[in-house]
This record gives structure tokens, C-alpha cells and sequence, in this order.
């Protein structure tokens, strides 16, 4: 039989839903959801509170609750206690007298009945984050100027706090408007942009959700037409540029018929114009632009980059066959992952930690940082793998 955990899981992917969508539906913190499926029984917060749980998992899946209920006992190892119960005694009526011996179990009793209210107050209050939607971007974006409006909604009395990296940029204290709606222009830098949105409501509970926005800086404009003595013309990057958390971007025109390489690579050149990507490693780095024209001359040009990451950045790509991937960024999991990627398509992930799960090792190449780190592993196996700086 399969651990409760995975037959959890395996039904959840099955039915399309990720763990924050099971979350919002359920009411159920996705840590705990994120607990009863890896089988780490230590993170839930009791025996009772966790049956609650997974009768209501149970019932959102489509699955026998009482199966279940007795696999979680059976996998926990510590059954519940037996019960006693005393024989019935017939009632007699009599009339009550308030005396001490009366008034004593009822205070008990109500005492007893607002500790229980209580704690289901503080239970319900520690099982459900504040709710927080981000309507734009409604994923990961790219951005032509260096500001972009995050817009979204929450609840009306809770407290919104942006961060942006790389850089300090941290706007707290943002408050949402009466129907929960809220709008921050955020500062961009060029290159990818890690925004983390958190929500916190009065009773000090948080939520969070995650873009990544990229901020293209628009190339220098080439010459419509190359003077015949002009062979190459290098647009990007510039002279000393920095570029952070970013491949680096190489840009320029060329006469007609010639061919260009960078570092060594080539290059396609379509209209006279050509442009490519390169993941290069923290450091300085010299990016060197050779062209060969039709009549064999030859023209070089370099540039010299200062490349640095402040956080995770992980390029996949998918080349030699079909990979399911799943991708989770600092808890949350990236839009549009979590299905088949065909071969030839990327994957662009940036964070403090990223989690990749793969179908098909075999045909996932990924770059770390820059650092090339080839497939994953062999054609057909499954591999989770765990990035972090």
C-alpha cells in the first residue's frame, strides 16, 4: 500500500491543483497540507486537529476518509486510548437546589465550555492566513520601463508589505482599500526582478506571493542601413556594464552575408541584425564579438561585464525529449509549472530557494548562476533537486 502522503499527493496532481490552490479551498495552512504529504507527522499540530484536517482533504480529493483516518493511525504508530463508558442510571426528577454542591460543577462546566471556546477560536485563528491575490502581473512578466503596478486584493483590515530584489527597495505599511483591492508602483532594476508581497492581518498572521518581473532595457537603436566600412556594430552590452541576477544580453548589426560568433558561439543574423543571451558567473568577464564578412575580413570587438546574483537564478531547459516539471520558488509554487514542457522550452526561475522537481532528468539541462550544470540525470528518471545560494 502507499504511504498516506503520497496517495494524497499523487490524487492532488491527478486532479490539476497545486498546494496553494488545495489551501485556499480547504481553509488548511499549506504547511500543514505541505506535512500530511511528505509524512512529517511532527510539523501537524496534533492527533485531533490533524483527523480534522484530513477528513476535510479527504472529502476535497475524493477520497475515503476512514481509509485514510486509519492509515494516519497505523503510520503514526500511537493509536488512540480505549474508551469506557459508564452504564446508563435511570433519571430522577427532583427538584434543583442551589447550594454550593450544584453551583460548583456548573461553574466547572462553564469554565470548561469557554476554555473549549477558546481554543477553537484560537485554532480556526492559527489554521487560516490572511488571503492574498495578485490580479497583475498574473504571473511572471517583463517589463519595458523601469516601474511596474502591482495590483491585487486582500482583506480590507490587513497590512501589505512589498520587497524588491535585488536592491533595498522595501515599501511597508500599505494599506487596502475598503473591498481588500491595493496598488504599489514597485522600482525596477534591468534584469530579473524577485518581488514578494506579504500580507499580515491584526491578528499577526501572514501570507505571501511571489513574481518575478523582468526589466529588458531597450537596446541602443541600430542604423537602418550599415555603411559598407562598417562590418560590426556592437549595441550591448555597454562598456563596464553591470548586470545582475541576469543572463547578459549581446546585441548589434552587421553588414549583409556576414557571420558572427560570441565567445565563440554562433550567432543567427537576420536583416543585418543579431541578438543573443549568454549565462555567465559572478565576476568580470570579457564578451568578445567576431564577425566574418564575404570577402574574409574579419572584425572583432569586446566588452568587458560585471555580473553578480543576489539571489537563486536557475535557467532550465528542456532539449532531447518531452520533461513534466514543477517548479517552487521560496514556498510557492511558479505559475505554469506542474505539466509537460515540450523540448526546446525554457524555464527561468530566480529566489532565495528553488525547488525543481522533473519527470525526465534525462532531457532537463539547467544553469545555475551562470554555472552550467548539464541534464539533471538519466533519460526517464524522476529527480527533485533543491537550489540555493
Amino acid at each position: 500500500m502507499a504511504r498516506l502522503g503520497d496517495a494524497l499527493r499523487a490524487q492532488r496532481e491527478r486532479m490539476g491543483i497545486t498546494l496553494e490552490q488545495a489551501a485556499e479551498d480547504t481553509r488548511i495552512r499549506d504547511k500543514f497540507l505541505r506535512a500530511l504529504e511528505s509524512g512529517d507527522y511532527q510539523t501537524l499540530p496534533g492527533v485531533v486537529y490533524t483527523k480534522g484536517f484530513l477528513r476535510n482533504y479527504a472529502d476535497y480529493l475524493g477520497l475515503a476518509r476512514d481509509e485514510l483516518i486509519a492509515q494516519f493511525q497505523a503510520e503514526r504508530g500511537a493509536p488512540d486510548g480505549p474508551r469506557s463508558f459508564e452504564p446508563m442510571r435511570p433519571i430522577i426528577r427532583r427538584s434543583v437546589i442551589l447550594t454550593p454542591a450544584v453551583l460548583v460543577p456548573i461553574g466547572v462546566l462553564a469554565a470548561v465550555a469557554l476554555f473549549v471556546g477558546y481554543l477553537y477560536y484560537q485554532f480556526t485563528t492559527f489554521a487560516v492566513p490572511p488571503r492574498i491575490e495578485i490580479t497583475e502581473p498574473a504571473g511572471d512578466a517583463i517589463a519595458q520601463s523601469a516601474e511596474y503596478t502591482i495590483r491585487g486584493r486582500t482583506a480590507p483590515d490587513a497590512r501589505v508589505s512589498i520587497r524588491v530584489s535585488p536592491g533595498p527597495e522595501i515599501i511597508p505599511d500599505v494599506r487596502p482599500s475598503a473591498d481588500g483591492a491595493f496598488t504599489v508602483r514597485v522600482p525596477l532594476k534591468p534584469g530579473a526582478n524577485h518581488i514578494e508581497v506579504q500580507v499580515f492581518d491584526a491578528a499577526g498572521k501572514q501570507n505571501q506571493a511571489n513574481r518575478t518581473i523582468r526589466y529588458e532595457v531597450a537596446a541602443q537603436p541600430l542604423p537602418t542601413a550599415v555603411p559598407p566600412d562598417l562590418r560590426l556594430l556592437l549595441a550591448q552590452p555597454a562598456e563596464g556594464a553591470t548586470v545582475t541576477n541576469a543572463p547578459v544580453t549581446v546585441s548589434g548589426g552587421v553588414g549583409a552575408g556576414s557571420i558572427v560568433t560570441v565567445n565563440g558561439r554562433g550567432v543567427p543574423v537576420e536583416g543585418g541584425a543579431f541578438a543573443t543571451t549568454i549565462a555567465l558567473p559572478a565576476g568580470t568577464h570579457t564578451v568578445t564579438v567576431s564577425l566574418q564578412a564575404p570577402g574574409g575580413s574579419v572584425a572583432t570587438a569586446t566588452r568587458t561585464v560585471h555580473v553578480s546574483y543576489t539571489m537563486t537564478v536557475v535557467a532550465v531547459r528542456v532539449q532531447g525529449g518531452e520533461a513534466w516539471l514543477q517548479a517552487i520558488v521560496d514556498g510557492v509554487q511558479t505559475a505554469g509549472t506542474g505539466r509537460i514542457f515540450s523540448a526546446g522550452q525554457t524555464l527561468l526561475l530566480s529566489g532565495r530557494q528553488v525547488f525543481l522537481r522533473t519527470g525526465n532528468a534525462g532531457a532537463t539541462f539547467v544553469t545555475m548562476n551562470g554555472q552550467d550544470l548539464g541534464a539533471l540525470g538519466g533519460q526517464g528518471q524522476v529527480v527533485e533537486r533543491v537550489f540555493a545560494q
